[in-house]
C-alpha cells in the first residue's frame, strides 16, 4: 500500500488528486479526494441505492477502465493498445483509497501541458490544430465515448507516438444507464463532433478574452 503523504503530487482536479508513481516514472495514480465522499464510499447527498450500483466515488475509474477495455476488444485483431485516452495499467491501493493507475503524457518539455495551457500561453499553432483534429477524427474512429471533456482534460505530447497528438486523460466513458454510443458508432460520432464544436468555440473564446 502508498502512502499519499510520500508521493509527489502532480495536478488535482474537482475529483481527483494525481501523484506519480513511485516505482515507475511513466505512470501516475489518481486518487479519489476523500472530501467528495461518506464513509461508505458514496458521494453526498445521492442516494445510497444509486452509488452502490454506480461504485460510488469510484464510477469514474469504472468508466474508464470499461472504457478503454472497449477499445482494446474493438481492436482485438491488430493488437492495439494505445489510443486517443491514456493507457490504464489497474489499480493500486493506498492510504487515501483505490488508487487508478494510468500513464504519465508529458508535453515536448518533459512537463504537463493541455490544450488550454497553449492558448491561454498563446501557444497553439497550426501543429496544435491538425493534432486537435486528428484527435477528434481518432475518438469517431475508435469509438472514444465522451461523458465530460474539455480543454484541461487534453493533453498534448509528442514523445507518446513520435508524433504531435492529444491524449484525453479525463472525462471518458459511457454515463448513461443504456449505451447508446457504445452500441452505435454513428451516434457516437455526432456526439464527438458536438463536443469538438463547443472545444473550437471554448477555444475562440479564449483567444478573444485574452486580447481585453
Amino acid at each position: 500500500m502508498f502512502k499519499i503523504a510520500e508521493l509527489q503530487f502532480v495536478a488535482q482536479g474537482k475529483d481527483k488528486m494525481v501523484y506519480n508513481h513511485p516505482e515507475d516514472s511513466n505512470k501516475v495514480i489518481k486518487v479519489m479526494k476523500r472530501s467528495r465522499a461518506t464513509e461508505n464510499g458514496s458521494r453526498p447527498p445521492r442516494s445510497n441505492i444509486k452509488n452502490n450500483r454506480h461504485q460510488g466515488i469510484y464510477r469514474e475509474f469504472r468508466r474508464e477502465m470499461i472504457q478503454y477495455l472497449q477499445l482494446c476488444k474493438n481492436t482485438y485483431a491488430k493488437n492495439q493498445f494505445v489510443f486517443p485516452v491514456e493507457t490504464v495499467y489497474g489499480f493500486q491501493p493506498t492510504d487515501q483509497g483505490l488508487g487508478l493507475v494510468v500513464e504519465k503524457v508529458l508535453g515536448p518539455n518533459g512537463k504537463l501541458l493541455t490544450a488550454y495551457d497553449l492558448i491561454v500561453g498563446e501557444e497553439f499553432t497550426n501543429k496544435h490544430t491538425i493534432a486537435l483534429k486528428r484527435f477528434f477524427d481518432d475518438c469517431c474512429k475508435y469509438q472514444v465515448v465522451f461523458s465530460e471533456v474539455n480543454l484541461r482534460g487534453l493533453m498534448y505530447t509528442e514523445l507518446r507516438q513520435n508524433r504531435p497528438e492529444f491524449v484525453m486523460v479525463d472525462g471518458m466513458g459511457e454515463k448513461v444507464f443504456v449505451p447508446w454510443r457504445s452500441m452505435s458508432r454513428s451516434i457516437n460520432s455526432y456526439n464527438v463532433r458536438k463536443v469538438e464544436a463547443r472545444l473550437k468555440a471554448n477555444h475562440e473564446n479564449l483567444i478573444q478574452n485574452k486580447g481585453k
